[in-house]
C-alpha cells in the first residue's frame, strides 16, 4: 500500500500554484512576499487559506485511505479505492 499517488488533479493544482509563484516573483521582484505579509496581513492570511485549501485535496485522500475510510470520492478510477459499507 502507498501513502502517497500523484494523479492528474493534484498534478494540476501543483502546476497552478507553482506557476502563480512564478508570475508574481518575476512581477513583483525579489522579497515581495515579505512586503506583502508585512504591508496587508489580512491578505496575505486570505492567500495562506486559499493555498491550504488547494492543497487538501492532495493531502486528505492518502490520510482517508490509511485510516480505512472510503476514498471512491477522491479516487474513482484507482485499483485500490475503498468503497464505504452500508450495514
Amino acid at each position: 500500500m502507498t501513502l502517497f499517488h500523484i494523479d492528474g488533479h493534484e498534478l494540476g493544482i501543483f502546476a497552478t500554484v507553482t506557476g502563480l509563484y512564478g508570475v508574481s516573483s518575476g512581477c513583483l521582484g525579489k522579497g515581495w512576499v515579505r512586503g506583502f505579509i508585512h504591508r496587508q496581513p489580512v491578505a496575505a492570511f486570505s492567500v495562506a487559506l486559499g493555498l491550504f485549501g488547494m492543497a487538501l485535496p492532495i493531502i486528505v485522500p492518502p490520510i482517508r485511505r490509511r485510516l480505512g475510510m472510503a476514498t471512491n470520492q477522491y479516487e474513482a478510477g484507482l485499483p485500490d479505492v475503498v468503497h464505504p459499507s452500508f450495514k
